[in-house]
């Protein structure tokens, strides 16, 4: 039972008290006030009744005559006259129940009323003793009105001083209420604060929640940065601030084997030449002074796109990752213009040549490919003195005009949404007693008598602008895939399922129409687009979890920093970068990286699992490091 309730409980409880004691205390003194008037009148009545049959003198007839007179008046229960030796002479008597007041209340307040008692003379003889008792009915009938007018008055106190209690619990109460609300989002993984009320008690209470809220805020922002600064340390080249080879190299592995919208893209290579003679003519720290600015100019390339990514791959090799694009010379050559910027800055940009070299990756390519054409394409650049971006193609065969190719998936996609040539191919993330925690849902699209992978046509759902489209379709065969097989399916979210309006209220009425599902369903969307729109994350977030849904951040270690800012979001679980997972087993700077990650996830509540295990070395590394399941190529359901 709740405060409220048995605070009115008691408030109703209190006014039936003191109702019921006031009008037993009305009552009684009623009571009491009728049955004292009733004997005086009965008193007053015998005497002048008395009087009047002394004046008869003795004779039977005209004493009845008188007796009969007056008790045909209607009031009096009881005329006896008796003679001096105790024998009855006159008796009316009227015996009829009393209808004027309920039962239960007659026998509830007893009216016992004193005879009036008189002598009847005549002359110097007694005639005899007269009794008169007037009838209890009208003092009833006074006392039940009494009460029903009493009880009428009550009632409309109780009535108005509820409605005045009911305003002022509210007042009182609204800070329990806020308290509620604020423990309640705790126990979600919410930790937000409230203003603190003017009540002592709950002042006290709200104080002590929202330090400790702040308290985790402030944790949580300490060691999102802590892991910011120890990841820059471990991955970062120290002059120019991008990464360095091995992190880098490990980020195009995890996207060529993406099956999503980065699993197409550009990987750049800018050369600076000359850079030995640049350290001899100018000095070190001039050249480190140059390098570190051309970090920047790439680091403010990459910041304007969600999972681009810059290395310097050696000394004078710089390269550009930029998922999702589709002229691969655009990056290329911006990242070209922003070498040439930082040397013309310098007056070093005059007599120096970037030979820069380019590619388009697709889903399923090999790191080691990629970089061989990529080589080859600058090698043949740098020879030929030409300052141009060199395109290197998979083969001999240049790639399709971009028009074409946008046509072609154009009306691909098109036909996939009107025929629902969309399935979900489901993987397994377990936990380490190979439990399953659900199935990974992800997306394939039935095409020509094959089925394409994500990676193949999530890069165009993107560039074409349908992915709200396949948003809502990926959700409604997750519910069909839960309700067919009553297991737990995860559903990958785009970026439009954040920003675009509409989207919150279809996923309610969808929700809200299959409530047998919803407790099964878990919804995970990338991390990049979760904090770059924070605001319509976590709006999204309360939509969904009001249905019961589970929400989730996946490819989690790239915006470390941000972490703090999942403070009051209440998300369930965060799904680790397969970059990070890549060789965990022997990558000492990731160990470090996963096992703090884990323990600010573990922290606040949430649940940890990697992404991309490849085996069962990972596996086990991951277990070491505290992640609480993992999903991957090396993960299958036992039997």
């Amino acid at each position: 039972m709740t405060l409220k309730a048995k605070l009115w409980l008691a408030i109703i409880a209190l006014l039936l008290m003191v109702f019921s004691g006031s009008l037993l205390v009305s009552m009684l003194s009623a009571k009491s006030y009728l049955q004292q008037q009733l004997s005086m009148k009965n008193a007053d009545n015998a005497a002048a009744l008395a009087l009047s049959l002394t004046q008869q003198g003795a004779d039977d007839i005209l004493l009845e005559l008188t007796v009969a007179a007056q008790f045909d008046t209607g009031f009096y229960e009881m005329i006896r006259l008796t003679d001096p030796e105790g024998r009855v002479k006159i008796l009316r008597r009227d015996d009829r129940p009393i209808e004027d007041a309920p039962a239960w209340f007659v026998a509830l307040f007893p009216i016992e009323v004193q005879t009036g008692i008189a002598s009847v003379q005549s002359g110097w003889q007694q005639v005899g003793t007269l009794e008169v008792r007037s009838h209890a009915r009208f003092a009833y009938r006074r006392l039940w009105e009494s009460a029903q007018i009493l009880a009428a008055i009550f009632l409309a106190a109780m009535l108005v001083s509820g409605f005045i209690g009911a305003q002022v619990l509210k007042r009182i109460l609204k800070p329990l209420d806020d308290v509620v609300m604020q423990a309640q989002a705790i126990g979600e993984r919410r930790f937000i604060s409230i203003p603190e009320p003017r009540t002592l008690e709950f002042r006290q209470v709200v104080k002590a929640m929202n330090h400790l809220s702040a308290r985790i805020r402030d944790v949580l922002a300490q060691e999102a940065e802590r892991l910011q600064q120890w990841q820059r340390e471990a991955h970062v080249d120290k002059v120019t601030g991008l990464n360095n080879r091995e992190p880098f190299l490990k980020a195009v592995e995890a996207a060529l084997e993406s099956n999503d919208v980065n699993a197409t893209g550009s990987l750049s290579l800018v050369r600076l030449t000359g850079l030995s003679d640049m350290n001899r003519d100018y000095g070190r720290r001039t050249v480190d002074g140059v390098l570190r600015d051309i970090g920047a100019a790439f680091n403010q390339i990459t910041e304007q796109h969600s999972r681009w990514a810059a290395s310097r791959l050696n000394g004078s090799d710089f390269a550009l990752l930029a998922p999702r694009a589709i002229d691969p010379t655009d990056a290329a050559a911006e990242a070209q213009q922003a070498v040439r910027a930082v040397l013309v800055e310098h007056d070093l940009g005059l007599d120096t040549l970037l030979p820069t070299a380019t590619t388009i990756y697709a889903f399923g390519d090999s790191v080691s490919t990629i970089m061989s054409r990529l080589d080859a394409a600058l090698v043949a650049n740098e020879t030929s003195d030409d300052a141009s971006v060199a395109i290197a193609y998979a083969g001999d065969t240049p790639a399709r005009p971009v028009q074409e190719q946008m046509n072609y998936w154009r009306e691909t996609l098109e036909t996939g949404f009107r025929e629902r040539q969309f399935s979900l191919q489901q993987f397994p993330v377990l936990g380490w007693r190979d439990e399953l925690i659900h199935f990974e849902g992800l997306a394939r699209l039935a095409r020509d008598g094959e089925t394409l992978a994500a990676g193949q046509f999530l890069p165009w759902v993107n560039r074409l602008e349908v992915s709200l489209q396949l948003d809502q379709q990926v959700v409604e065969l997750a519910l069909q895939a839960i309700a067919a097989q009553g297991q737990p399916v995860c559903a990958n979210l785009s970026v439009a399922a954040v920003v675009e309006p509409g989207f919150p209220d279809w996923i309610d009425r969808c929700l809200g129409a299959q409530r047998q599902a919803t407790a099964q369903l878990w919804l995970e969307v990338p991390e990049a687009m979760a904090f770059r729109h924070l605001e319509r994350f976590k709006q999204l977030c309360a939509r969904v979890k009001a249905h019961g849904v589970r929400v989730g951040i996946e490819h989690v270690g790239h915006q470390l920093s941000d972490l703090g800012k999942l403070h009051d979001i209440g998300v369930d679980y965060l799904k680790i970068d397969a970059s990070f997972v890549r060789d965990v087993d022997t990558n000492v700077a990731n160990q470090t990286l996963l096992r703090t990650l884990c323990t600010v996830g573990h922290s606040i509540g949430v649940q940890v699992y990697a992404e991309g295990v490849r085996s069962s070395e990972e596996r086990a590394a991951l277990r070491e490091l505290g992640a609480d399941g993992v999903a991957g190529p090396a993960i299958t359901l036992p039997g």
